[in-house]
């Protein structure tokens, strides 16, 4: 039998704090009409200072380093004009001007259509200015200002305003837009500059102190402190005719610190911040800057040649893999960049470095990636000569090579066709997918392998463990002869082939290992 007597309860406890509750109630005056204590009577705060050993110079390092450099950290302000024209009617490219006799529904339901004469449109031109924000660095008592190429690219005027609330006219003197470097100049004969001291970005080491100084979001003359998280960085999204160098640090970087100052605890100029990595908009504790010692040598080029000028090797390169130590005999710790090809008649041809040579140190700085080599040959100055150490089978040999300068269109051109090493050092989307990477045959591989002569196709360099290339049997110093039925002679005829391959695409591969050729097919995985 189900109850239908229905009596509300409560627990012990809440009894209790109700009782409580209504006794406070009864016996508790308003906050207004207690007595309040006399001014002096109540201490705040403890009397005992935290006993923390800081030493004094440490204790205002970073305002005093901030104080130094933020005079010397402007405000950029580019300003692009616009003219735009436009119809005061914006109805007539649609109806045909319905406000002046015409009718929107002729054209779909017929009937008498009028003759009428459209009426003259009345075109009224209007300019619009539309500006950016950024930040920049004085670096000379004449007034030049060290930025980014990306916050004046375009720019049709453009204000500095200095950290003592000043404001100049200013214009560009020259921009590379390869490094992201730009040289602005205020046009005002100014006076009692502050200028910046520029370091030495060559001693930063992972781990020091690192403030960076800008304009973030408009908010001028902001300091935020961190250090350097790594030093020869390349973001793996950059262009790759670019020469990236980067400085990582941790010091917040948002939007409108481009161009602004990284500096050091000693407030000596290290680097011009660039850009972030994030996921957000905004700092993710991933920036990176321009080493000072690169923009300046670009700065100088800029304002002294109008131009920036480079050093060429003339060389196509490629990453010092495990895959690639084994194949030449080297030991596990042999760090270099291997040279892929040289090209005739080039400086590194003209002094004897040949294909298959390691590179370890250049002017006598060591080369231990891509990104280092280019960034080292780039730059030296054309004209100069230079000792380059290579490994040639195991063995050290250091040859003088004299520097040209770096034509662009005759790179870009050797780009488009050896991919200016690129191609011998990266995978198409297809080989990823697969988890290998692969690479050209070269002579050294042809003697290697004992290969045929007339042997075209891609040779796996490099198969990830537990990847679907392990999976299917794929090897190291495999060779693709054939992708999809299709002849592959290059690695550009690789990529090319597999350019539209996706998951779940069936895939037929031909194969030689140790003189004999197979099909392998399958169908690649998410």
């Amino acid at each position: 039998m189900r109850s239908i007597l229905k009596k509300p309860f409560l627990p012990l406890s809440a009894i209790v704090v109700v009782a409580a509750c209504a006794i406070l109630l009864t016996n508790t005056k308003p906050f207004a009409e207690q007595k309040r204590p006399a001014r002096g009577t109540v201490t705040f705060g403890s009397q005992n200072q935290p006993d923390i050993n800081i030493p004094s110079a440490f204790a205002t390092v970073f305002a005093d380093a901030a104080e130094k450099v933020v005079p010397t950290v402007v405000s950029v302000i580019p300003t692009k004009i616009d003219t735009v024209t436009f119809s005061n009617n914006p109805f007539y490219q649609f109806f045909n001007d319905p406000f002046f006799g015409g009718n929107p529904f002729e054209e779909f339901f017929g009937g008498p259509r009028q003759e009428r004469r459209a009426p003259q449109q009345q075109q009224q031109p209007q300019t619009r200015r539309r500006q950016g924000m950024g930040s920049g660095v004085i670096v000379s008592r004449e007034g030049h200002i060290l930025t980014n190429c990306h916050v004046v690219s375009g720019a049709d005027e453009i204000e500095v305003k200095t950290a003592d609330g000043r404001s100049f006219e200013a214009y560009v003197v020259g921009s590379d837009s390869l490094s992201d470097v730009a040289v602005i100049k205020i046009k005002d004969n100014v006076k009692n500059l502050p200028v910046a001291y520029l370091g030495d970005s060559d001693k930063l080491r992972p781990g020091d102190w690192a403030l960076a100084i800008g304009n973030p979001f408009s908010l001028t003359s902001s300091v935020t402190l961190g250090i350097v998280s790594a030093t020869g960085r390349a973001t793996p999204s950059g262009n790759a005719a670019s020469f990236q160098n980067f400085i990582q640090t941790d010091a917040a970087i948002n939007p409108g610190n481009s161009g602004g100052a990284l500096v050091n605890i000693r407030g000596e100029l290290v680097g011009i911040n660039t850009m972030i990595y994030t996921q957000s908009g905004g700092n993710m504790g991933i920036g990176f800057a321009i080493p000072i010692n690169m923009a300046r040598r670009i700065m100088e080029d800029l304002i002294f040649d109008g131009k920036v000028s480079r050093g060429w090797l003339g060389v196509s390169i490629q990453e010092l893999d495990q895959s690639t130590r084994d194949a030449f005999g080297l030991k596990p710790e042999t760090k270099g960049v291997l040279i892929g090809d040289v090209f005739k008649d080039q400086p590194a041809d003209k002094a004897g470095i040949k294909r298959g040579d390691v590179v370890t140190k250049i002017d006598g700085k060591n080369t231990e990636t891509i990104n280092q080599l280019r960034n080292q040959v780039a730059a030296l100055h054309p004209g100069k000569t230079v000792p380059v150490e290579v490994l040639r089978n195991n063995k050290r040999m250091t040859v003088q090579v004299k520097i040209t300068v770096r034509d662009e269109s005759e790179a870009a051109k050797i780009s488009a066709n050896q991919n200016a090493g690129a191609e011998q050092s990266q995978s198409s989307d297809a080989a990823s997918l697969l988890g290998m990477k692969i690479g050209p045959v070269t002579q050294e591989l042809r003697d290697q392998l004992k290969l045929s002569k007339g042997l075209q196709g891609v040779v796996i360099t490099e198969v990830a463990r537990s990847s679907q290339a392990a999976q299917e049997g794929l090897r190291p110093n495999d060779i693709i002869l054939e992708v999809n039925r299709k002849t592959v002679q290059s690695v550009k005829d690789f990529s090319q082939i597999t350019k539209d391959v996706k998951a779940d695409d069936s895939t037929l591969l031909l194969i030689q290992r140790d003189g004999n050729t197979f099909y392998r097919a399958f169908k690649i995985r998410k």
